[in-house]
């Protein structure tokens, strides 16, 4: 699924670094700040719309979409629970510019 990338509970922060937790506009979502006041003109990074579960054929296109805010633009990352999506031939990523949509298309879907 999608992330905006997070640490886990037990990685320490860097020194001076802070963890604050913040409940997101989008139900079922939490955002963590490493910064204890933002700087002037920047936002926290958050979803205007999350992707949603699919239940999928196997062999069928799988689409996730989600739209995301944030001052500076936030970097979007797609996860599954074993890592990164990086292989080409199995995942297309995309960003239409004009309507802010980031997508994940999983071209040949199967269980893992």
């Amino acid at each position: 699924m999608f992330k905006i990338r997070k640490t886990k509970e037990e990685e320490p922060t860097a020194p001076g670094q802070v963890r604050i937790k913040k409940k997101s506009k989008v139900p079922g979502v939490m955002i963590t700040q490493f910064v204890e006041e933002l700087p002037e003109m920047m936002s926290t990074p958050d979803f205007i719309r999350k992707p949603i579960a699919l239940t999928i054929q196997e062999g069928k296109l799988a689409v996730f979409k989600a739209i995301v805010c944030g001052e500076p633009t936030p970097t979007v990352t797609w996860m599954r629970n074993n890592g990164e999506v990086t292989d080409p031939e199995a995942y297309k990523i995309t960003f239409d510019s004009h309507s802010g949509e980031y997508q994940l298309q999983v071209s040949q879907f199967f269980h893992q």
